[in-house]
């Protein structure tokens, strides 16, 4: 046990009177006796001990959350702007990724466009290489026919052609010698 002091008057000792000693000696052990004992007490020590523990314990860690809070805070502050960048990179990535879709789904339209005209375009030459041969045909058969001989005249009236939606033409051949 720790010692304790505490404030205390001793009561004046008078020589002589044998009744005055022990009245001296009963006044000093009331004084002497500590001045709130319950309040020094090992458990009262140890339990104002823990509380002012907890207290000092409860203040830091409100100030760490508090710190902690505003760490977070400046950190989503900071992020922020690279967060409205991405997002705009983002969709600008999305409008050229379409863009080039688009684009390729009309290059393979041209391309298949292409691919059928240079089919049509094979037909017509065949259509004209036999147009050709005809024309070369009737050329010797006029030449080789008497200067005398007169074709006769062909009219036609109605759609020329053979679909049936062509305009319609009247026509005469030169071979009766009228224009």
């Amino acid at each position: 046990m720790s010692p304790v002091t505490t404030d205390r008057v001793l009561p004046p000792v008078t020589v002589g009177r044998r009744g005055a000693r022990a009245t001296a000696i009963a006044s000093a052990a009331r004084l002497a006796k500590p001045r709130g004992d319950a309040l020094h007490s090992t458990a009262t020590r140890a339990g104002v001990l823990v509380g002012v523990s907890a207290a000092i314990y409860a203040v830091s860690l409100a100030s760490v959350a508090g710190l902690e809070a505003k760490s977070q805070a400046q950190a989503a502050a900071d992020v922020q702007p690279a967060l409205s960048t991405l997002a705009s990179t983002t969709a600008a990535n999305d409008e050229m990724e379409a863009a080039l879709k688009d684009a390729n789904a009309r290059l393979t339209q041209l391309a298949h466009d292409y691919d059928a005209t240079g089919t049509d375009l094979a037909a017509y030459q065949a259509k004209f290489d036999q147009l050709s041969s005809l024309v070369a045909k009737i050329q010797g058969s006029a030449a080789a026919m008497n200067a005398n001989f007169k074709l006769p005249k062909v009219t036609f009236h109605g759609a020329v052609g053979s679909s049936g939606g062509g305009s319609r033409v009247v026509t005469t051949t030169s071979g009766s010698g009228k224009p």
